[in-house]
């Protein structure tokens, strides 16, 4: 059966992290999904490139609808943004093709040539104070993925002077979120040697909304082993800066958990001793978590009046959609459903078939 979704555009530019790994992956003759690190980084991208980007469900909602036999269930996974992808074969399949096809097309695109000598001069040559500073100089001026990626390298580890090492930390966050990708690809199997604190205090000072989750989930990866410990501490203390309404009960979920280790229960213990977690005196939960909630909302109540379109029910989702554009004028997704309860489009069959599961 064709994908419904052959030849769908996810707009992934050249300098994109994961065509940069997917490159590597390829030439190493290992891009297929009984890869386990191949699989890993399309488990990733579909999140940052699908997921997480409201505009792209969007529009692969709308592409569903516009077919003649849409697939219901996936269009019910794709509309439900709290609904992971990265399992739907529809979606690996499509994504997989375009990762491949995007690659062969930006072979032809040079590189550039300022980022590439920068970052060899940087990488080479971390010692020669002189040369770091003008490669710094000329991977901030550079506002890329690729050159964000060479500055958020040279901070995971202790390469450069204390003083060096945060103006390249400076220049990362100003570039923020562009290393996002990759620093949060590169957290996910543990497999570093040191502890990159600097990558976790960007976390926190950007406002990413996971960042007490990926602090702890690290002290739960780390905390058995004796070596990270003194790291492990450090870190810890990020959490009191951490402007996340929910830090508290995260920390107190990991400690009432049974599966918790002790040392863990003893570092986590240790930092509530020693700090109050942020109390929020502010109304309401600051940014960017307020605007989460929102979306959520949100997303609950389309769902509601999608369902109502998609049962024929057009005037009563109507009203819903009407409803929800009063408080989110905006919303993608209503406006996209706004033109078909305008237009003559019919709702999908009512058939679900089965299009969940590992491909």
């Amino acid at each position: 059966m064709k994908n419904p979704l052959e030849n769908f555009d996810y707009r992934i530019p050249c300098d994109d992290f994961f065509l940069y790994e997917l490159g590597r992956l390829v030439e190493e003759d290992r891009a297929s999904l009984d890869d386990e690190e191949f699989r890993r980084l399309i488990d990733a991208g579909i999140h940052e490139h699908v997921e997480r980007r409201l505009e792209m469900r969007t529009e692969i909602a709308a592409h569903l609808r516009k077919l003649r036999s849409a697939p219901v269930r996936v269009l019910r996974f794709v509309e439900d943004i709290e609904a992971p992808l990265h399992d739907v074969p529809t979606i690996i399949q499509s994504y997989v093709a375009y990762l491949i096809r995007r690659l062969e097309q930006c072979v032809d695109e040079k590189p550039d040539e300022k980022v590439e000598a920068a970052a060899d001069l940087l990488l080479e040559s971390p010692e020669d104070r002189s040369a770091a500073e003008a490669a710094m100089e000329t991977l901030g001026s550079i506002r890329s993925a690729a050159s964000a990626r060479v500055l958020a390298y040279v901070i995971s580890e202790p390469v450069l002077e204390e003083d060096l090492e945060m103006k390249a930390y400076t220049l990362v966050r100003a570039m923020w979120p562009l290393a996002r990708p990759y620093i949060f690809y590169s957290l996910k199997p543990h497999a570093h040697e040191d502890i990159p604190f600097r990558w976790f205090q960007l976390l926190i000072e950007c406002g990413e909304a996971s960042a007490v989750d990926r602090i702890l989930e690290e002290v739960l990866a780390h905390a058995n082993h004796p070596d990270y410990r003194e790291d492990l501490l450090v870190l810890i203390e990020l959490l009191g800066q951490a402007r996340d309404p929910e830090t508290e009960r995260k920390i107190l979920q990991v400690l009432n958990s049974d599966e918790t280790p002790h040392t863990v229960r003893e570092i986590l213990d240790g930092f509530l001793k020693r700090s109050k977690t942020p109390k929020h005196k502010e109304t309401g939960s600051p940014e960017p978590w307020a605007s989460l909630e929102r979306l959520y909302a949100a997303n609950k109540k389309y769902l509601e009046a999608a369902k109502l379109f998609d049962t024929g029910q057009k005037a009563a989702a109507n009203r819903k959609l009407d409803e929800l554009l009063r408080e989110q004028p905006d919303y993608p997704f209503v406006l996209m459903l706004k033109q078909y309860c305008r237009g003559g489009l019919r709702p999908p069959p009512t058939s679900k078939p089965r299009d969940r599961g590992r491909s």
